[in-house]
């Protein structure tokens, strides 16, 4: 197979299973990058930075990877942020906002659907339509359009809910400002407190629960903490490693199916090969170091294929740092959309990394020896 079949068989296999398309707008990398109030930015905003903050107007999408996010000004699109703390919107979002976060606070408005996994969200503004929460710690105070779908450990309720709640909590509270149209349906181990002037327009239903909401929550936490250890590895490793690293993004392009087989190889060898080595005190030592290694490479066997899947997505139009990032949000959100082929898009993604790694690393040692 040549190189151009190959790079196409890669590609279409990918973006087969992602429906991620990825049009390049203002692509924005510093430490703080700030749209002024008064800015008209005519196209979407792709920031990666320690703050991001949009006090003008952006006539399209923001898509934000930062350490805080904020929004006092118009952002006419959608916004979509994976922050290390606070996101704070004090302005007008016309569309969606999906975001993960430390913490969430919407004073302003948001048009579309709210979706968001943070530890505490205030939420005191205006959502135009259905709110998704995954989390912590929840208090709604202001408005919801149509429905509330959340898990939280706790949620506090004091504003109006257009339709139903759903809600699986460990503690539900409704204040005396509550008002909710539809059904309420929330699945807990204990009662809701519920004030004397609540108003609820449909059936109020409690379903007892076995498994606690925290063990939920911590496993989708260590999700979120995966997904950040990842980026993080994958940009040491291609600092550190910076030649191997852009060599296995090639041979990710140009011969994937080759590194598939070669990864394959490589992801089955040492668990057979240490099963004999336990059985020696001497080899003891030799087989927990062999699976150490095993262990590394599952953490960092799929970044030259997340590379390459990011740089397919964003067109070739930006830097291998920009594109792990892009390729891993995108490739974590393929297996979480995708349920039940997320093993076999882990899979496929780890052993085409682990044979390009495999591949560079001997091609530059030969070229060393020569």
């Amino acid at each position: 197979m040549n190189s151009s079949t190959s790079r196409r068989v890669f590609g279409v296999s990918l973006i087969a299973l992602a429906a991620f398309p990825l049009v390049m707008g203002s692509l924005r990398i510093t430490g703080r990058i700030i749209v002024p109030e008064g800015e008209v930015l005519e196209e979407d905003l792709y920031a990666i930075g320690n703050l991001v903050s949009v006090e003008g107007t952006v006539r399209g999408d923001v898509f934000a990877i930062s350490s805080e996010l904020r929004i006092s000004g118009t952002v006419e699109g959608d916004v979509i942020g994976l922050v290390g703390g606070p996101v704070q919107i004090t302005g007008k979002v016309e569309g969606a906002v999906r975001v993960a976060a430390l913490r969430l606070g919407v004073d302003g408005s948001v048009g579309d659907d709210l979706g968001a996994f943070v530890v505490e969200a205030d939420l005191s503004g205006l959502i135009g339509r259905d709110v998704l929460f995954i989390g912590g710690e929840a208090s709604i105070s202001g408005s919801v359009g149509r429905d509330l779908r959340l898990q939280a450990i706790r949620l506090g309720i004091d504003g109006d809910i257009g339709r139903g709640i759903f809600a699986r909590v460990n503690s539900l509270t409704f204040g005396s400002g509550a008002r909710v149209l539809g059904d309420v349906l929330y699945k807990a181990s204990s009662d809701a407190k519920v004030a004397d002037d609540v108003v609820i327009g449909g059936q109020f239903t409690r379903q007892a629960i076995l498994a606690p909401v925290w063990a939920k929550a911590v496993g989708r936490a260590v999700s979120v903490l995966s997904l950040f250890a990842l980026i993080v590895a994958g940009l040491t490793a291609s600092w550190v490693f910076r030649s191997t690293s852009e060599r296995a993004v090639r041979v990710v392009e140009d011969r994937p199916l080759r590194s598939g087989l070669i990864g394959l190889g490589l992801l089955a060898t040492p668990p057979l090969l240490v099963a004999p080595l336990f059985l020696t005190l001497v080899g003891i030592p030799v087989a927990l170091f062999v699976l150490l290694l095993w262990l590394l490479a599952l953490v960092l066997g799929p970044i030259p294929a997340v590379t390459r899947f990011g740089g397919l997505l964003l067109q070739g139009n930006s830097s291998a740092a920009v594109a792990l990032v892009v390729g891993a949000v995108a490739w974590r959100g393929v297996m979480w959309l995708l349920p039940l082929i997320a093993a076999f898009v882990y899979l496929l993604v780890l052993v085409v990394g682990l044979g390009a790694y495999a591949t560079a690393g001997w091609g530059l040692r030969r070229e060393v020896r020569v």
